[in-house]
């Protein structure tokens, strides 16, 4: 039996209050220049996996994702928030992100990471699944682009 992710409940998320710094910081980081941070997707036997390529010196904040994925960072290095404080990454870290998490960080190098999400239905239209894995943001001033997975400014 396959979950379908479009149709499953999800699970209990943080609300806005618990990521209210995040957001603060998100509506400072769109009064910057915005980065460009090129996504390549790709697809496998129900899997997708989303790669953002982060350049030195990025701010950042990542979405709200609606169910648990893997994280891993594949290149560079970057410091991000987790629940026990900042955490820096080196290439080959990986995690499970929890649902209803959501992060800031600054990438001290040119950075690329990857998700991976599971994807029973081979959904591959990558706005779409935008929609199914993240929650929307709470003002559409936050929203930022579509299709984006983190929302980053250089001073």
């Amino acid at each position: 039996m396959h979950l379908d992710l479009a149709q499953a409940a999800p699970p209990a998320l943080a609300t806005t209050a618990d990521h209210a710094a995040i957001y603060r910081l998100e509506a400072e980081l769109l009064q910057l220049p915005q980065v460009d941070m090129p996504v390549e997707h790709e697809f496998c036997a129900g899997l997708y996996a989303r790669t953002m390529h982060i350049p030195a010196g990025t701010a950042l904040t990542g979405a709200v994702h609606r169910h648990e994925c893997f994280f891993v960072l594949r290149r560079g290095r970057l410091a991000v928030t987790t629940p026990d404080g900042v955490r820096l990454l080196q290439p080959g870290d990986m995690f499970a992100t929890p649902a209803g998490s959501k992060r800031a960080g600054v990438a001290l190098d040119d950075v690329v990471v990857t998700t991976f999400h599971p994807n029973a239905s081979e959904e591959r239209d990558p706005q779409t699944l935008w929609e199914l894995f993240t929650v929307p943001a709470p003002a559409p001033s936050l929203a930022g682009p579509t299709q984006q997975y983190f929302l980053g400014a250089t001073a």
